[in-house]
């Protein structure tokens, strides 16, 4: 068996623990749509959507990025004691920071309230600090569980990650169905079921990787580590503003009607990010295990290629087909959110190949550029946002979000080419999703007959999924890949 071949297995192979993972972990999101938009007019939808934007800020500057560090000197360290104190060093750092930054959360919800009202037309307050006071319970522990679950990764330990989110949205969905639909305890029992999962899923993972670190707090270990981390960090806080600016400018320009359209479309075109997500997992440690072989950048080019074309063809399913399922699962006032998703599953196809692309920036240790490729990519959502928005609200903002991973991606892979040269087939797979997009977006208005709009459809999806092959494939990469896979 070629070492391509064990390569494309074993990734597949964690991709799978991973991928299931990431899906139950998706779909709380997913479950949550229709019992939400059953419960919750899009106005209360938007309110979850914007107690998240704070969160995941405050998850941002807890992590630092740490994760990527304690990565890198995981496998950069031979000896198993010192790997284990490498581990136990960032659960400490997490711990203390999530602490922290959870504890201010909670004492500063009222100010943190008063900030997400801003608006251009100060007609109404809504009061968000209930909400933030209990998110700052699963705020700590959702950091936390991250933590426990990267050593689970490290150890390229995938169904163990796997039981851990199993537990999470176990907890998750019953604790959401007993206080919103049982007891109708409002929104307050969405951010009370995600925060018992999280500590459910924290200490079953907690349970797994007792014997895996060793808790400390050394300073020749951690302070590599953090910087490692650290100058990553800027680029983690415009990734957030890159990915977060458009709520809030929709929050500003526009109300929380829009605010729910677009939350219900992030979460259903987030069925791109379980493929980024799964892949990613196993990915990354293996990029990193395999970076002083010789033949590493071609084996980089390789996955890129197979991982494209994959991920192409789901994209492009997910294009003709979410019209038709978002009016199945959804009441009438969400409907008009599935423009919404076509912009963001095209932004989410670039964020999957940006995953590869970026393999040359953190295997060569000079993650500055990460920040340098972001602030391009912040720039642009700004300002696509202030034009867009106003104009067409929620979609105007996916469009945004759209243009920004663009423009990310193109600065990332000039800027890796010049550190650390690789064959990517890059160019292709802009002009594909561009293609795609704009196609689909062409023809929302066709038709309103159900028959007639599966139809088209089905074409499209025919059509489009032999573009992506010409395009995205080179000659003999399907048999090549087939073949590596049935060795």
């Amino acid at each position: 068996m070629s070492e391509f071949s064990k390569t494309l297995r074993e990734i597949s192979t964690q991709s799978l623990g991973y991928g299931l993972s990431t899906i139950l972990s998706r779909l709380i999101g997913f479950i949550s749509v229709p019992i939400l938009a059953h419960y919750f007019s899009t106005e209360q939808y938007g309110t979850v959507s914007l107690v998240q934007v704070a969160l995941s800020l405050a998850v941002i500057i807890a992590g630092m990025n740490v994760g990527s560090g304690v990565s890198f000197y995981f496998f950069q360290h031979e000896s198993k004691d010192i790997k284990k104190k490498v581990l136990g060093s960032g659960v400490v750092y997490i711990l203390i920071a999530s602490f922290l930054i959870s504890l201010s959360v909670f004492v500063f919800s009222e100010a943190i309230s008063d900030i997400l009202n801003l608006r251009q037309k100060k007609d109404s307050y809504y009061s968000f600090q209930t909400y933030l006071e209990i998110g700052s319970i699963y705020l700590f522990f959702g950091i936390f569980m991250t933590a426990i679950q990267n050593i689970l990764r490290l150890h390229k330990e995938p169904y163990k990650y796997l039981v851990c989110e199993l537990v999470n949205f176990g907890t998750n969905i019953l604790v959401l169905v007993l206080l919103v639909c049982v007891l109708e305890t409002g929104l307050e029992g969405v951010f009370w079921a995600r925060a018992a999962g999280v500590l459910a899923g924290s200490f079953c993972g907690l349970f797994y990787v007792r014997k895996r670190y060793t808790l400390c707090l050394s300073s020749s270990l951690l302070f590599p580590v953090l910087f490692y981390s650290l100058p990553q960090f800027p680029a983690s806080l415009l990734g957030w503003g890159q990915g977060q600016a458009s709520r809030l400018l929709i929050n500003y320009f526009t109300d929380l009607h829009e605010q729910g359209l677009f939350a219900t479309a992030f979460i259903l075109a987030s069925v791109l990010n379980l493929a980024n997500a799964a892949f990613r997992l196993a990915y990354d440690p293996f990029a990193l295990s395999i970076m002083k072989n010789e033949n590493a950048k071609e084996m980089y080019a390789k996955i890129f290629t197979a991982y494209s074309f994959t991920l192409g063809l789901l994209l492009i399913c997910f294009l003709c087909f979410i019209r038709s399922f978002v009016s199945l699962i959804t009441p009438e006032e969400y409907h008009s959110c599935y423009v919404i998703t076509y912009f963001l599953a095209g932004s989410f196809f670039m964020a999957g190949c940006n995953n590869i692309l970026g393999t040359g920036i953190w295997v060569t240790g000079r993650t500055i550029f990460s920040s340098y490729c972001q602030v391009f990519t912040f720039v642009t959502v700004l300002a696509s946002g202030f034009l867009l928005i106003p104009i067409y609200k929620a979609t105007g903002a996916a469009l945004s979000l759209f243009l920004g991973s663009l423009v990310h991606s193109l600065v990332l892979f000039f800027m890796t080419q010049k550190i650390y040269k690789v064959n990517y087939r890059y160019i292709q797979s802009v002009i594909f999703v561009v293609v795609s997009v704009m196609t689909i977006f062409s023809l929302r208005n066709i038709s309103n007959e159900i028959f007639f709009t599966l139809l088209i459809s089905f074409i499209c999806f025919l059509t489009l999924g032999f573009f992506a092959y010409l395009i995205l494939m080179p000659r003999g990469a399907i048999r090549f890949i087939r073949k590596h896979l049935h060795v």
